[in-house]
């Protein structure tokens, strides 16, 4: 090719770029909210496993018989036909409220003392998954415009004995195990409706 083709291709070319930048940029469309549902109901049911997992890791290293309960815990008392039934705003602004407070009683826990130093690793893994699930709701919620409900956390004993801990801790998994697999139901539920 001779010079002079090549110039003036490369004058088209620069001119067409420069056209372009008058062009208006393209729009992005809003994300939808169930790809954000996806991603917290994939994240919910992994942290069901996990805590799945634990839970009977605690409870073959502190076996405790019996059903042991903490008053400070959310209490699931809601029928087949209520979860069937459950709203985006009500729903969303229950379990956001409820994983807080089992963030906070994570968080107790930990603090418990040289009782459960050998599952820290596991237990801290945990409590990470557990806050990356409330901001991602949080995120999800402000999203959709929807208010975070303004529970007020419990507050929670002093750590007591080694015995008082191990008791804290089964009811603490047990009720979270239980709480996640609702949870993760109620998702699927509330990401339907919208």
């Amino acid at each position: 090719m001779k010079t002079g083709h090549v110039c003036r291709l490369l004058v088209a070319l620069l001119s067409l770029c420069e056209g372009l930048r008058g062009l208006p940029a393209p729009r992005l469309k809003p994300s939808d909210p169930r790809a954000d549902f996806d991603s917290i109901i994939s994240l919910a049911k992994n942290l069901l496993s996990d805590t799945k997992h634990l839970f009977h890791h605690f409870k073959s290293r502190y076996p405790a018989e019996g059903e042991h309960k903490m008053d400070t815990l959310p209490v699931l008392s809601m029928s087949a036909v209520e979860l069937a039934n459950i709203q985006v705003p009500g729903g969303l602004a229950r379990l956001s409220a409820d994983l807080q407070n089992y963030q906070k009683h994570l968080e107790w826990l930990r603090r418990a003392g040289p009782v459960l130093r050998p599952l820290e690793p596991e237990v801290g893994a945990l409590h990470a998954r557990l806050e990356r699930l409330v901001k991602r709701l949080e995120h999800l919620m402000s999203k959709l415009n929807l208010s975070r409900a303004s529970d007020p956390l419990p507050t929670l004993p002093s750590h007591g004995t080694h015995w008082a801990v191990v008791q804290a801790g089964h009811a603490l998994f047990h009720s979270l195990h239980l709480y996640l697999d609702w949870a993760a139901r109620a998702l699927v539920l509330i990401r339907n409706k919208l």
